[in-house]
């Protein structure tokens, strides 16, 4: 859709939802219906001056006249318009900042919901499905809760759902999300028949059969095409026919039956559906002459595909799309096959020079946003320490970088003394590994968005409780009962508490990465250290669950020399874990013995090891996962509190003192670790 009808869109639906019309009678820009703030962005936006727009955003926001949501949406419209997409991504961190139960204006809550399903798209598009299908579900309940509507009933995100799960082999599951988006179009064209509602559902509907065309399920693509010429029929008998829309969709639909032609072998259907798709005004827009490549491409036309991305640069500058890692894999990599396989070797050599100088400059681009990023969330130390490991990573990736041109340029050259046969094997390889760089670095970079979304999430909660408790104390016209005083007292020493052991964990995950070894020159018990374990881990007093401490006859009297404090705490992180992931979702009472979990301490002495097992009765561990859950920042379940890290402090402390902690994956009740420690006399 062109950037002013995106805008027209948007503005639509901000109109509906913040007046009164019906379907009938709605229009655009009309002053009363929209904010002064709204109508200001959205006239700047339509002239697609992106700088000016950002600018105008900044002001208004300044001024205290946009709320969050409002913000993140008109950014992410914003930044997608220059096709800045990590930019955008990058917004989506704030969204946790956003109280749904909170929000009372229908057009701030579709803004909201804007943002979501453009995260999620985005997600998707990474090829990161699973966290895609994470991500719907859970702002969707957390949608319901607030009393809002469904957020995976909506058609474009149950779409984007069935896009995820089509890909990840669900298929059954894939058709049930689509059917789904299905109804809620129906739902919307017996309510609305406006020409906009056509053209966006039509998109919808296209979109579901390029996704069954791309996976191969032709099959199941062929009804999806009846549906969107039934969508064009409509569109174009309509009385306030769109000449625009109409256009728009003929291209889109002659462009997909195109495609499906050409993979069923119905060559002359093909053309001419392709053909049908070059006679509109929308093929002929630059970004259409560069995405309408790829059935030049399937069909071996290499040279119409090679001239038409020799306009590449030209739309890049005029769209303002950035030169990132994924713009790369989209755009410059296609160009550079095609000049390849057209027989252009001059071309295709200076392509894969771009690709070499954009790949490394995209990757500082990329690496310096993930450092500012960071630098949010640590203190002045950990800034430096981030800053000075992310230039000794960037240097390395930089030589990387260079490396790759060099060994590009040099392929090259030997194309004109040996055969072409051999060329273009060395061609695809560089290609390849173009491609696994590129996959290598968005890993990178979600690994680390997702733990600062996890950092920022655990200091977040226990800080917005003290904030609020504060303001409560601290308002002069507020009288507050004793008990009322000990309830708030007790909030603000478990949440202070709670950063303290956040703390805590981050200062123990950096020395344990500082020192080699740890010297131990305490003699104790084993029973002595199991007991401050379970003092210092609370377990005696979870609500939730039974706790029994089990002693060999072996250790009853059996001294050992350790490092007290560090034994402590590596069987305390242990208790800790089985606390909560014993826990039932946000349990605040005291059960029945009968509902409650279990866990158990056995402590005993074998082989000359003092062995430690704490078992419990939770949602336990797959084995293939045994070794992944000792990494730094893994949670297999993203819906429990924590950073990821306890148990990789557990194993590192071990460890250095000579010992181990493992997870016993013949145990199927639950989760059992084991932590062993050398038996060494005084």
């Amino acid at each position: 859709m062109p950037i002013h009808r995106l805008f027209v869109a948007v503005a639509l639906g901000l109109t509906v939802l913040c007046g009164c019309k019906s379907g009938k009678d709605r229009t655009v820009g009309e002053a009363e219906e929209l904010t002064p703030t709204d109508s200001l962005i959205l006239a700047v936006g339509d002239t697609r001056d992106v700088p000016r727009l950002l600018a105008v955003i900044d002001s208004v926001e300044q001024r205290g006249e946009l709320t969050l949501a409002k913000s993140i949406f008109f950014r992410t419209v914003a930044y997608n318009m220059q096709g800045e997409y990590r930019s955008s991504f990058e917004l989506y961190n704030l969204l946790a900042d956003i109280d749904v139960k909170a929000i009372k204006d229908p057009s701030e809550l579709e803004c909201f919901v804007y943002s979501y399903d453009n995260y999620v798209r985005l997600l998707c598009d990474m090829r990161r499905y699973d966290a895609a299908l994470r991500e719907a579900y859970a702002v969707d309940r957390e949608l319901r809760e607030a009393g809002h509507p469904s957020f995976v009933d909506r058609p474009n995100i149950a779409r984007t759902i069935g896009d995820c799960q089509l890909n990840l082999g669900q298929t059954e599951k894939a058709a049930d999300s689509y059917q789904r988006a299905l109804r809620s179009i129906r739902e919307r064209l017996a309510t609305y028949q406006d020409p906009l509602d056509y053209r966006e559902c039509q998109q919808t509907i296209t979109a579901i059969a390029m996704a069954y065309i791309h996976a191969g399920y032709y099959a199941e693509a062929v009804p999806w095409m009846t549906l969107q010429d039934s969508m064009f029929e409509a569109a174009e008998k309509h009385p306030q026919r769109d000449s625009v829309y109409v256009d728009e969709m003929k291209a889109e639909i002659s462009y997909c039956k195109a495609l499906l032609a050409e993979a069923q072998g119905r060559d002359a259907f093909a053309e001419h559906a392709y053909q049908d798709y070059l006679s509109t005004n929308t093929a002929k827009s630059l970004g259409n002459i560069i995405n309408g490549s790829e059935f030049l491409m399937k069909t071996h036309r290499y040279s119409e595909a090679a001239d038409n991305y020799s306009r590449l640069d030209q739309f890049m500058q005029e769209s303002g799309t950035e030169t990132n890692l994924e713009n790369i894999g989209r755009y410059m990599l296609p160009k550079y096959r095609a000049n390849l396989l057209a027989g252009r070797k001059d071309s295709a050599l200076n392509v894969a020079i771009q690709i070499a100088e954009a790949y490394d400059s995209a990757l500082i681009r990329q690496k310096l946003g993930d450092a500012a990023i960071l630098s949010t969330v640590f203190d002045t130390e950990g800034k430096e320490r981030q800053i000075a490991e992310q230039r000794a990573e960037l240097s390395h990736q930089r030589e990387v970088g260079i490396g790759i041109g060099f060994m590009l340029i040099l392929i090259f050259f030997g194309i004109y003394t040996i055969s072409r046969r051999q060329a273009y094997h060395r061609l695809d390889a560089t290609n390849r590994e173009l491609l696994i760089a590129n996959e290598k670095a968005e890993e990178s970079a979600r690994i680390k968005s997702k733990f600062i979304k996890q950092i920022s999430h655990e200091v977040r909660t226990p800080l917005n409780v003290l904030s609020g408790f504060t303001q409560v104390l601290t308002a002069p016209d507020i009288e507050l009962s004793g008990e009322e005083l000990q309830s708030i007292n007790q909030k603000i020493v478990e949440n202070s508490e709670r950063i303290t052991r956040l703390v805590d964990k981050m200062l123990d995950l950096s020395e344990v990465n500082n020192f080699s070894i740890i010297e131990c020159h305490d003699t104790v018990l084993p029973i002595e250290v199991a007991d401050l374990a379970i003092e210092k881990s609370n377990i005696l007093t979870a609500p939730h669950l039974q706790f029994d401490l089990k002693l060999m006859p072996s250790v009853e009297a059996e001294p050992f020399v350790t490092n007290c404090k560090s034994a402590v705490k590596a069987l305390s992180l242990l208790l800790d874990n089985a606390i909560k992931f014993t826990r039932p979702v946000d349990s605040k009472v005291h059960l029945d013995e009968e509902h409650q979990a279990h866990v158990t301490l056995q402590v005993d002495v074998q082989q000359k090891k003092v062995v430690f097992v704490v078992e419990d009765t939770g949602i336990g561990v797959p084995a293939e996962e045994a070794e992944h859950i000792f990494e730094e920042f893994v949670q297999l379940d993203e819906y429990y509190d924590g950073t990821g890290i306890g148990l990789s402090i557990a194993r590192s402390l071990a460890r250095h003192m000579n010992g181990d902690v493992v997870l016993d994956t013949s145990y199927t009740r639950g989760a059992r670790f084991v932590l062993t420690l050398p038996l060494k006399h005084a």
